[in-house]
């Protein structure tokens, strides 16, 4: 039996799957990879881990290799540069600025940034801030840079406070969250402020899964409640959000569809046509397929049909007075 990463018990853990890969190579990283859950916290998690040396390795070279690239990587380095404009980072910007006075807010860390799009969206919109961050991605260094991050490369080498942390699509890929929000709520100042915001993985979330996104930890709502009632945070909001789990299904199998086996994605073959169009056409293209996703309804409840069924959960979290 194996113990709950969140709670520590063993009695309400049980065997849930075997972990299944999208890329056959990762097998070399994650073979002996089991999926268990604990009916408690509502939490999944794999189990025996990686190694930290091993995932090190997997995410520097493998996970964010040429052959695997992150999607942005593959475009222009000033297409990359406007994508804190897409949907997502403005229904972030939104949600944020909707329940945080950011007048109040000085120091912004945001852990696993990538490219830093919501933080820079955050600076044009409040001068004020300072950026920090910990990321390791090496096709993030550059634009990173250019919008005034200060990288950590290691957590414990970090010796101020901050006001807000963010961490969207991050907490999925670590081993340890309990270590992790131990970290956040000592970098964090008095009434700070957490947002995350990960997939969201209940009971039925498992059925039909065409793979398991390198994800190593599987988070619900009653799983942030434990974690919050742990630590000492008090929840400001939680809230669920994106597509439903069907059609998240669907994304999946094509996404499984546009990859082959060596790896040769249909972000290669779209880098390469926008090589071989002129500049003008794929404006158009992009401009056209813009104004299409407005239109379209189905795009207008990505973020905001917030029913149980979502594959997204978002909260922001609170360091209280009375709570230290």
């Amino acid at each position: 039996m194996t113990n709950c990463l969140i709670c520590n018990k063993e009695e309400k853990v049980e065997f849930l799957d075997n972990y299944k890969l999208q890329f056959k190579e990762d097998e070399n990283y994650f073979k002996k990879a089991k999926l268990y859950r604990c009916d408690d916290c509502d939490f999944s998690f794999v189990n025996p881990m990686p190694s930290l040396e091993t995932l090190d390795y997997f995410y520097k070279n493998i996970y964010s290799s040429k052959k695997r690239p992150p999607y942005w990587a593959t475009e222009d380095y000033e297409d990359q540069k406007v994508h804190y404009l897409e949907d997502k980072n403005l229904s972030y910007l939104l949600y944020l600025t909707t329940l945080i006075d950011f007048k109040k807010i000085k120091t912004v860390f945001d852990f696993g940034c990538s490219n830093g799009d919501l933080g820079h969206a955050l600076k044009i919109k409040f001068s004020q801030l300072d950026l920090f961050c910990s990321e390791s991605d090496l096709h993030c260094e550059k634009i990173l840079k250019e919008r005034g991050y200060k990288n950590f490369e290691n957590l414990n080498n970090i010796n101020q406070k901050f006001d807000l942390i963010i961490v969207t699509h991050a907490l999925e890929h670590i081993t340890d969250v309990n270590y992790i929000f131990k970290k956040f709520n000592d970098l964090l100042n008095l009434n700070g402020y957490i947002f995350f915001e990960v997939p969201n993985c209940p009971k039925e979330y498992w059925n039909g899964r065409p793979y398991d996104g390198l994800h190593l930890l599987y988070y619900t709502k009653k799983s942030f409640e434990k974690l919050a009632d742990i630590h000492g945070l008090d929840f400001i909001n939680f809230s669920f959000s994106a597509h439903s789990f069907e059609n998240d299904r669907n994304y999946q199998i094509e996404d499984l569809k546009s990859v082959t086996q060596n790896n040769v994605s249909f972000f290669k073959l779209k880098s390469l046509i926008k090589k071989l169009l002129p500049k003008k056409i794929t404006r158009d293209l992009k401009d056209y397929k813009k104004g299409k996703k407005t239109r379209d309804k189905a795009k207008l409840d990505w973020f905001a049909n917030n029913t149980g069924d979502n594959c997204y959960i978002r909260g922001i979290l609170k360091k209280s007075l009375d709570k230290i």
